[in-house]
């Protein structure tokens, strides 16, 4: 291909300046030497994308034809001459497509997508949908149809975003991606025209902190001086360290959840499944106090009957400056449990089945016999986290 600036040129595969402009403004055009009309749009942001011109009804017409990320310059050409011939023989090629497509809005093909959904993700899943639904994508696409959301469009949001929340710019950009996959599935977009797929997902830093044996201590001496004032939110603390589990997997237990020595999770990010509870774990539910009337074990008691929902503004306002530990995430508990595993000299996959990354039959919906080998590990890491808190 020879790189040339839009311009007035002799022959079948230029058109007058007057009829690229508007259609391209001052976006740099890579023409092919071959196929008049046909060559590689380069935004002036560094994207790119197919293009090929022909005229439809004495009309000069710009249709794309995806990012050469996805679709390969054959697969391109293909598609452009037979674009072209079409208009060649007085046919417009887009007239069946617009026909069959029908682009519907953003916000509409979002409510049919989330009914998609609601049968197939887990309510965290629907939950996160929801929220960035209605504070990112909605005010930004939401009044667009479909194939009016370009890639330019989406990387101006992405970068913007970004910004200042670097993963929720990742995990929304996920959501974008699956959905327009979704829209070419159903054939409301053109295929391989999905506005997402030549974006990169931003760099994150990584979060490999846990919690000292000396910060342990220092958490142990606070939670105890916690325990008469918030005993719930103590033991949700210590639940978290003593099990591994994730922060919302703890708070949405219920005390029917619970039977001996292991608690069921109901809604697990890889299934449900059972955790096996050793003395501290039991020992630090034995000091949860029962909320009348509320089946939740760390009960809200500013809403009856319903369940904490955040412990974020607990963990940094009150227990880290108390034990006097530097900012830490609440997540980051998770860690201390799988590496005091490892000093321990656990096995990776004993390891993994305690933290539920992986080994977890979906048939086994509730545990009722305990994994002894599991069991051992547990108590043995408890001991060592229960010795450093008391």
């Amino acid at each position: 291909m020879t790189a040339v600036q839009p311009k007035p040129r002799a022959g079948r595969n230029r058109f007058a300046l007057a009829d690229l402009r508007p259609l391209m403004g001052n976006d740099r055009v890579d023409w092919d030497d071959a196929l008049p009309g046909f060559g590689v749009r380069r935004f002036r942001n560094g994207r790119r994308t197919w293009i090929v011109f022909t005229r439809i009804n004495g009309v000069v017409t710009k249709i794309s034809l995806g990012s050469p990320a996805v679709v390969t310059e054959t697969a391109a050409r293909a598609a452009a001459q037979l674009l072209i011939l079409e208009a060649k023989v007085r046919r417009d090629p887009l007239a069946a497509r617009r026909a069959a497509m029908a682009a519907p809005l953003f916000a509409n093909f979002a409510k049919d997508y989330r009914r998609y959904g609601v049968t197939r993700w887990k309510p965290s899943t629907l939950r996160s949908y929801d929220h960035y639904m209605r504070n990112h994508l909605m005010p930004n696409f939401g009044s667009k149809f479909l194939d009016q959301i370009d890639e330019p469009a989406v990387l101006e949001w992405f970068s913007a975003t970004s910004r200042t929340r670097l993963g929720a710019a990742n995990r929304i950009l996920a959501i974008l991606r699956n959905m327009f996959n979704k829209a070419d599935e159903w054939g409301l977009v053109p295929a391989y025209s999905n506005p997402c797929a030549g974006i990169r997902r931003n760099r994150q830093r990584v979060f490999r902190r846990y919690l000292t044996e000396a910060e342990l201590l220092r958490l142990g001496s606070a939670l105890e001086e916690l325990q008469i004032s918030d005993p719930i939110r103590v033991g949700a603390v210590r639940m978290l360290l003593y099990t591994g589990c994730r922060k919302d997997e703890i708070l949405s237990l219920r005390w029917a959840d619970v039977t001996g020595r292991v608690m069921v999770l109901r809604d697990s990010k890889t299934g449900p499944r059972g955790v096996e509870l050793g003395a501290a774990a039991q020992a630090a539910l034995a000091l949860v106090p029962i909320t009348p009337r509320n089946p939740w074990i760390f009960a809200n008691l500013a809403a009856p009957g319903e369940r904490l929902k955040d412990m974020l503004s607990y963990w940094h306002k009150t227990v880290l400056p108390s034990a006097k530990i530097k900012p830490l995430r609440i997540h980051d508990l998770r860690h201390t449990f799988a590496s005091h595993a490892a000093i321990l000299q656990e096995n990776t996959p004993t390891i993994a089945k305690l933290l539920g990354h992986s080994g977890t039959d979906n048939t086994q919906r509730y545990m009722h016999l305990t994994d002894q080998p599991a069991l051992d590990a547990a108590e043995r890491i408890d001991a060592v986290l229960w010795g450093a808190l008391i």
